[in-house]
């Protein structure tokens, strides 16, 4: 299995459907804060499948896309180029974030408090993307 179909296999886009997340749909900004199974990147959530784990991930990422763990910063439009599709980009970084291996950043997960119209503003100029953890710059082989 690649990448892109472990993506398609264990990413949903759209609020969690584990049962458990009653908050997920009806409040958002509670969801933000709360709701571990759900990130919110602008466009749409994404969540995740009781199925994927950061092990299976982390190893593919190491395999076909080691740079995105160097600790920088990557947007959604370099890791579509590389990937082929955006919207996977966006369901890639979501997942790599529900699984702890990176964080998501977005106007949604980092500046809430603005307006609907800015954040897709914002999105749309690239402002989402991933950050692995220094930690696991050494890591890579």
């Amino acid at each position: 299995m690649n990448l892109t179909d472990f993506v398609m296999a264990n990413a949903r886009r759209g609020a969690c459907t584990c049962g458990k997340c009653l908050d997920s749909t009806h409040n958002p900004e509670i969801s933000l804060r709360t709701n571990a199974h759900v990130v919110n990147l602008t466009f749409f959530e994404v969540s995740k499948s009781a199925m994927a784990t950061a092990e299976d991930f982390l190893k593919l990422v190491k395999s076909e896309h080691p740079n995105w763990l160097n600790g920088n910063e990557h947007n959604y439009l370099e890791i579509g180029a590389a990937m082929g599709d955006q919207g996977l980009a966006l369901m890639t970084i979501g997942l790599g974030h529900l699984l702890g291996v990176w964080k998501a950043l977005s106007p949604d997960t980092v500046m809430p408090f603005l307006n609907k119209e800015k954040k897709l503003e914002m999105a749309g100029a690239g402002i989402v993307s991933l950050m692995a953890p220094k930690k696991l710059k050494g890591e890579i082989k």
